[in-house]
């Protein structure tokens, strides 16, 4: 499985970032001439930001999948933990950048934005999970502790979040 998430990752590597509509991205090329609220300068800092948004996601999305190459592994746990850091820190700012994006009213997802933004639902829990699991079972390897249920679900927690994310990434760079 993780021989296919490499293949995965190295092909999103190689592609350029897909030009998405103002369809896809629910705005008529009409409403910013129908709707007077929403100006010019709002629209261009909804694509700034959603275009930060777009390449800072490609970025954690390569942090993220250095991070679970590095769980598990022989490799000094200190680097995956470092790793997992950095990749919680590009997540919520990748976030951010969408989450402030100003959106005229009466916009409707469709296609790929819609599942796009329906992944988030699985992956944004699974990114909060993650790290405080990882934590759990570090302190209890620490502390020559049995390992319980729960910190022991670290790892498939983040094969959900890698996986879930993967995916949405691939929403919006693929041309479907």
């Amino acid at each position: 499985m993780k021989s296919l998430l490499v293949l995965m990752v190295l092909f999103f590597s190689q592609m350029a970032l897909a030009d998405i509509s103002l369809e896809e991205l629910g705005v008529n090329a009409e409403a910013p001439k129908k709707e007077p609220s929403f100006s010019a300068s709002q629209m261009r800092l909804r694509t700034e930001k959603l275009k930060t948004h777009e390449v800072l996601g490609l970025i954690t999305l390569g942090a993220m999948t250095a991070t679970y190459f590095t769980g598990g592994s022989a490799m000094d746990n200190n680097t995956h933990m470092y790793l997992g850091m950095t990749t919680a820190a590009l997540y919520m700012t990748t976030a951010y950048y969408s989450l402030t994006a100003p959106k005229p009213m009466g916009v409707v997802d469709r296609g790929r934005i819609k599942w796009h933004k329906g992944l988030a639902w699985v992956h944004f829990p699974a990114m909060i999970l993650t790290p405080i699991l990882g934590y759990m079972y570090k302190r209890h390897e620490e502390d020559g502790k049995k390992h319980g249920s729960l910190e022991s679900q670290h790892s498939t927690v983040a094969t959900i979040l890698y996986g879930s994310f993967a995916i949405s990434a691939a929403l919006m760079v693929v041309e479907f």
